[in-house]
């Protein structure tokens, strides 16, 4: 077929199209041109009120049916089109469909008629939604997913420890799971849509614990069982001071630990040193803890941050080996300066407190001892008052007079029994107090003997 004969019956095509397409526009009426369709679905001959009509019937079951599955993890949740009231705006679309080849010039109903014979015309539904309800579950949802992120815990229970798996931190970002919802709506399909959730590792996992299982070190001290209210502060101090996790390179702290020393909190009233004197006070015995814990941080070999002797000896635990503590002013702190976290055990049996300290000991061929030194002695002096109102010979101690005493000590690391580090520790430093004495100088005068005499009996015979 020559070129110009295939022109010939182009032209033709045209004309025949354009004749109908005059014809059509002539008299077509009321009636949707012929190759218009609305999402796929020919809506061609028919008139506005059907078109829409059909359009409903083939698409409203389908939007009934429609829905997306939100997702996180194993957790799903239904979301159905008509639950956020989608709604397909049809006579919008069929308005669009019909005013083709019926609004214009004359010409251009032409044209368009020419145009949609020739290369059809599918006109997209538009939509609408109720956006705030999409974002109303989605924060309700949030209240299911959120939530923070928890450190794996382990308790020594019955000589064993029992690890609580870590938790993960999750966030929904309720911007982002939006966006992706509505990707999906704007497609009008259904399927899987993943939530957007902002994840937080917590920072001890199980994994982490797994490594606590030596005994890093311990220390006991006895103290008098029979003195009730200073044995109830060491049992309170004692258990607000066991089951604690310090991470690697985390700083103890005995004071925020044990919080304030009030009645309110359970404690009472028992002998504290106040003024270089013993004074009943609030929380007393506390500080028996802190040495006792003092001394287990120090047989574990943590760097000791913070510690300072009492200003009088402790009955207790020998010089050099104590640690005092006062709320807001001197605190007891260590670093757990070893690459694994470390667990504090603590328990009160009998007339006896305990701390232990557990871990991963990566060197169990080390052990470690503590060496002290007196370096000072200060022998106190007595002051004698002459107190008229005793009697001659007898003595009363109106201040208890103390020694005082300068202490070096030292940590001691050895290795398979050979020393392989000494570290001074903190001086320790006890005040010499001196004492007063009272003495009677009263006279009494002599007192007659008031032994009866009995009269002399014989026996009768």
């Amino acid at each position: 077929m020559s070129r110009n004969t295939k022109i010939g019956i182009g032209l033709i095509v045209v004309l025949f199209i354009t004749a109908a397409a005059l014809s059509a526009v002539m008299v077509s009426g009321d009636k949707i041109h012929s190759n218009i369709r609305i999402n796929g679905i020919n809506v061609g001959g028919f008139v506005p009120s059907q078109a829409e009509n059909m359009l409903k019937e083939k698409l409203e079951p389908v939007i009934d049916d429609l829905d997306i599955t939100l997702r996180f993890k194993e957790k799903e949740w239904k979301l159905r089109y008509r639950d956020f009231n989608f709604q397909y705006d049809y006579e919008d679309a069929v308005t669009k469909a019909y005013n083709i080849g019926h609004k214009g010039s004359f010409f251009r109903r032409i044209r368009d008629v020419v145009a949609a014979q020739l290369n059809g015309e599918d006109i997209k539904l538009n939509y609408s939604y109720d956006e705030q309800y999409l974002k109303n579950k989605l924060e309700d949802l949030s209240k299911e997913l959120d939530q923070e992120a928890k450190d794996a815990s382990i308790v020594l229970e019955e000589q064993r420890f029992v690890i609580t798996d870590e938790v993960e931190g999750r966030k929904l970002n309720i911007s982002k799971s939006c966006e992706i919802v509505k990707a999906m709506i704007d497609k009008v399909s259904e399927g899987d849509a993943e939530l957007a959730v902002d994840v937080t590792e917590p920072e001890i996992k199980r994994s982490d614990l797994e490594s606590i299982k030596d005994n890093l070190g311990e220390y006991s001290t006895k103290f008098n069982a029979a003195d009730a209210d200073r044995t109830h502060n060491i049992k309170i101090a004692t258990r607000s001071v066991s089951d604690i996790l310090v991470k690697p390179g985390e700083v103890f702290s005995l004071n925020k630990s044990i919080g304030p020393r009030l009645a309110k909190f359970g404690y009472k009233e028992a002998n504290v040193i106040i003024n270089n004197e013993l004074v009943p006070g609030i929380g007393g015995g506390i500080c028996q803890v802190s040495s006792t814990l003092y001394n287990a941080a120090l047989l574990s070999n943590l760097k000791i941050i913070e510690r300072k002797s009492h200003s009088l000896p402790s009955s207790y635990i020998a010089l050099g080996r104590d640690a005092t503590i006062s709320e807001n002013y001197i605190d007891l702190k260590f670093e757990n300066n070893t690459k694994h976290p470390i667990y504090i055990y603590g328990e009160v049996k009998g007339s006896w407190v305990k701390f232990s300290i557990y871990g991963c000991n990566e060197n169990p061929e080390r052990t470690v001892k503590i060496k002290t030194e007196t370096i000072k002695v200060t022998p106190p002096q007595i002051s004698i008052i002459e107190d008229p109102t005793l009697p001659e010979g007898t003595e009363v101690e109106e201040k208890k007079a103390y020694t005082g005493y300068v202490v070096k000590s030292y940590r001691v690391v050895l290795e398979n029994g050979k020393e392989i580090s000494t570290e001074e520790l903190p001086l320790s430093v006890y005040r010499v107090v001196n004492g007063v004495k009272r003495v009677g100088t009263m006279k009494t005068e002599p007192q007659p003997d008031e032994t009866e005499v009995l009269p002399e009996i014989s026996d009768d015979i």
